[in-house]
């Protein structure tokens, strides 16, 4: 890396984490809960992963306004001027326009200076050395050969759950970065099984990679009046106006970044990841991330199972505080807080954030 270049890190931690409902919350998403390590919360072991490559100045938390102060509360090691709120919901597009202004704003120079790389914060990846190999590989192709850059996860199994992403299958012997042909949407199961078999689609991992100007310069390609916001925002932030900053961010469009860039930029490149990758996003997932039983269940809080296998249940306030038993069930989730119960069957729990809409239309406390 050139001795002036700025390489910076943004976390995007906004999300609420409906689908671990009772024990997610608006105030406590799932980035701020010990999921797959018993001793790290989600967010903290993001951090963990990429601390050797960026120092703590320039890590930046992107989130929204209510999780300020919880993420700034859970001590993350970086400066809490650099946890940042946007003004209001703007989708992933909103969050990336916003973290790239306060970048301009925090670290000034020529944008075509600074590096950026994006990281979600509720990622499971495994092992660390051969992530930051990987991602050391992307932020070079970034730099050195323009564009955008993205992970892609070679398909473990034909999930619907994942975004895909397709390649020409050559990769440059320099960077092993790999022409991207097209962003594919969550495919249906028969789709899904054509893409994992075929050698030449990935999942989309989320993490991307970009120079700033090159950033700014493919996105007034595809959605100008994003593009366009970043220099104001980035003058708003240096003044502290946060009245007119509120005012112009809610006039962006409410769109994810992959539809108002990466699926129509000019020029994306991918890195074929080395390392194991999962989305923690449902409670199906834990399967996954948490070793089971010799019944299959995987479990938290010492709850108490009698024939029942291949579930998983979490007992929130723990032993001492909460008895819970399942008995003579198979493949169910059972997930009990201080106040509120789950219960479903396990390959239903996409259907967890209809639940937590539901108690929203009621008005209800528990969210």
């Amino acid at each position: 890396m050139e001795a002036d270049r700025k390489r910076v890190a943004v976390v995007m931690a906004g999300g609420s984490g409906e689908r671990f409902w009772p024990l997610s919350r608006r105030l406590r998403p799932k980035q701020l809960l010990k999921l797959g390590d018993p001793d790290r919360t989600m967010l903290q072991q993001a951090l963990d992963r990429i601390r050797p490559l960026f120092p703590p100045d320039r890590i930046f938390i992107v989130t929204g306004e209510h999780l300020l102060e919880p993420i700034r509360s859970s001590k993350p090691g970086i400066p809490d001027e650099n946890v940042i709120a946007e003004p209001a919901k703007r989708n992933t597009s909103g969050a990336l326009v916003f973290a790239a202004a306060a970048v301009q704003a925090r670290m000034g120079g020529a944008p075509d200076r600074i590096s950026m790389a994006v990281f979600a914060a509720d990622h499971r990846i495994e092992p660390d050395g051969l992530f930051r190999q990987d991602v050391e590989t992307a932020l070079g192709a970034a730099e050195t050969d323009g564009g955008l850059c993205v992970i892609g996860i070679p398909p473990a199994r034909p999930a619907t759950g994942y975004g895909y992403i397709e390649t020409d299958g050559a990769a440059a012997p320099a960077t092993r970065a790999v022409s991207v042909r097209s962003f594919r949407e969550k495919p249906d199961l028969s789709t899904a099984r054509v893409y994992a078999a075929s050698g030449r689609h990935y999942w989309n991992s989320g993490m991307f990679f970009w120079r700033l100007d090159e950033f700014l310069r493919e996105l007034a390609g595809t959605a100008p009046e994003l593009a366009g916001a970043v220099p104001p925002l980035a003058e708003l932030i240096r003044k502290g106006d946060g009245a007119e900053l509120r005012r112009r961010f809610e006039e962006l469009p409410n769109i994810s970044i992959d539809y108002a860039l990466m699926e129509k930029a000019a020029v994306v490149r991918m890195v074929p990841a080395r390392f194991r990758w999962d989305d923690l996003g449902t409670w199906e997932s834990l399967r996954r991330a948490q070793a089971p039983d010799g019944e299959g269940n995987v479990t938290s809080g010492e709850p108490v199972l009698i024939g029942t296998r291949n579930s998983i249940v979490v007992n929130g306030p723990g032993p001492e505080r909460m008895a819970v038993a399942v008995v003579g069930l198979e493949n169910v989730v059972v997930a009990v807080t201080e106040d509120g119960v789950l219960v479903l069957p396990a390959d239903r729990s996409e259907d967890v954030s209809r639940v937590v809409a539901e108690l929203k239309r009621r008005g209800g406390k528990q969210t």
